[in-house]
């Protein structure tokens, strides 16, 4: 095995802004990037969504917040169509609204 200290025996030899961008590189390599659902997914989402409201189930779904990827699990309390967004939550006055183009994934909880 070997035992070296990594990055700190070349961060003596760096300028800081080639640290500064070794940091950035790194905490961007995390990122995941926005995928467009396609028509198929679309059809899918929308009847699962009719089929959670028709049987008045919970549901898990993962939305984009700019770029972090948020997940809300919940009922459906309104469909916003003018809007274009879904309000969901678990207890009476707790709400979240999502919008429809921010919606990454519906899942249905057993």
């Amino acid at each position: 095995m070997i035992r070296d200290r990594g990055n700190i025996k070349w961060t003596a030899m760096m300028l800081p802004e080639h640290i500064q961008q070794l940091r950035d590189w790194q905490a961007e390599d995390g990122k995941i990037a926005r995928e467009i659902p396609d028509e198929h997914q679309l059809e899918e989402w929308n009847y699962r969504i009719g089929q959670v409201m028709e049987r008045g189930l919970p549901l898990s779904i993962e939305f984009w917040r700019g770029e972090d990827v948020k997940k809300v699990k919940g009922f459906i309390q309104n469909i916003d169509r003018l809007q274009g967004m879904l309000q969901i939550g678990m207890k009476p006055g707790e709400a979240h609204r999502v919008p429809f183009v921010d919606i990454k994934s519906i899942s249905e909880i057993e």
